[in-house]
């Protein structure tokens, strides 16, 4: 009887000891294979570090951006680092304080960037970098942007070149000095934009709350504007196999302002700085190729449904917005393509 109580005990602790090394093995693996699923090109993502963040700074920043030492790559973004990608500053390390964490994503998937700090990047919007993001020859990645004390942020995109160069993605200067030119200029038109717009007798009865939405649908408008801009001149210069003229370029300009609801709202002098700025998109090698475009059109739904958004959360304001864009959207679109159609039968 006791050698049989033995047996039976026996089996029972083999029995348990099998199934906990079975689950024990099955918890390994699982582990295993999550942390194995990583972008095979770079690996872990890349965190790009303000070069003049205290340590506590910096803890406080890895903390807002949800990673450690251990889940990351580490660079710093220097001083040095803002003379070589954007072409001005002193090179002095102290000013460098906003962070980023770059993942690489696969063909296809277009660029996203998520602000995690709104309150303290004061100037620029999360959709704002992409379009400059695009002209600086990025592709495919998800940007987090993060500062824990307060920046105008248009630094940020220094740490996103040097994580694609840390990583073996080299960065085209010319286009990278072109892209901070675009944010920078982007950033005064839209402010402009917003000023004049916020002087319209329709938008004295808004709460500060919904100004701040109309505002950040006047600036997704103007970021859409680019798009058109971008893909009208590379059509042109497809159709023609030349670079367009000045006034093909003035009139691209003015019409997607006008497409995107934003004629009433801007001076001739912004007009004058956006057609310079296409002019340096012509002659730039590599803005207006076909992977360009093919970021830009993912890009391009992002701003529309932000507009959209912003629109439906503005009840009657926001149907004034949205409508006159989408009848402009569709009136201008027919008018261009009526126009090439025309000049493609005169060379028939």
């Amino acid at each position: 009887m006791k050698l049989q109580k033995y047996i039976i005990l026996a089996s029972l602790t083999l029995s348990l000891g099998v199934g906990t090394f079975h689950a024990s093995t099955t918890a390994q693996a699982t582990n295993v294979s999550s942390e194995a699923v990583i972008n095979e090109r770079w690996g872990k993502p890349t965190f790009v570090a303000g070069a003049g963040l205290n340590q506590q700074q910096l803890n406080e920043t890895m903390n807002v951006l949800g990673i450690n030492q251990d889940s990351v790559k580490t660079e710093q973004a220097t001083g040095a680092d803002l003379v070589k990608y954007l072409g001005y500053g002193s090179g002095d390390d102290s000013v460098m304080l906003s962070s980023v964490v770059v993942n690489r994503e696969d063909p296809g998937k277009g660029i996203n960037v998520k602000i995690l700090t709104p309150e303290n990047i004061t100037q620029i919007t999360a959709d704002q970098y992409k379009n400059p993001l695009v002209t600086a020859g990025i592709s495919d990645a998800t940007v987090k942007v993060a500062s824990v004390v307060k920046v105008t942020g248009e630094s940020a995109l220094t740490g996103v070149y040097k994580a694609f160069e840390s990583n073996g993605e080299q960065v085209d200067p010319a286009r990278a000095q072109l892209a901070q030119t675009e944010l920078d200029t982007t950033n005064e038109v839209s402010q402009s934009i917003v000023n004049s717009a916020n002087e319209n007798q329709q938008q004295q009865d808004l709460s500060a709350s919904d100004k701040e939405k109309a505002d950040e649908a006047y600036k997704a408008q103007l970021n859409q504007t680019l798009v058109d801009i971008k893909k009208d001149l590379a059509e042109l210069k497809e159709k023609q196999g030349e670079l367009a003229t000045k006034e093909d370029v003035q009139n691209i300009v003015n019409q997607a302002l006008e497409k995107n609801n934003l004629s009433q709202y801007i001076s001739q002098e912004d007009i004058n700085k956006l057609v310079s700025l296409a002019e340096q998109y012509q002659t730039t090698d590599g803005v207006l190729d076909k992977q360009s475009i093919e970021q830009l059109d993912k890009i391009s739904g992002d701003f529309k449904d932000t507009v959209n958004s912003l629109s439906d959360q503005l009840g009657k304001f926001g149907d004034s917005i949205k409508g006159t864009l989408e009848e402009n959207q569709g009136f201008f679109a027919n008018l261009w393509q009526s126009i090439k159609d025309f000049f493609g039968n005169i060379g028939n």
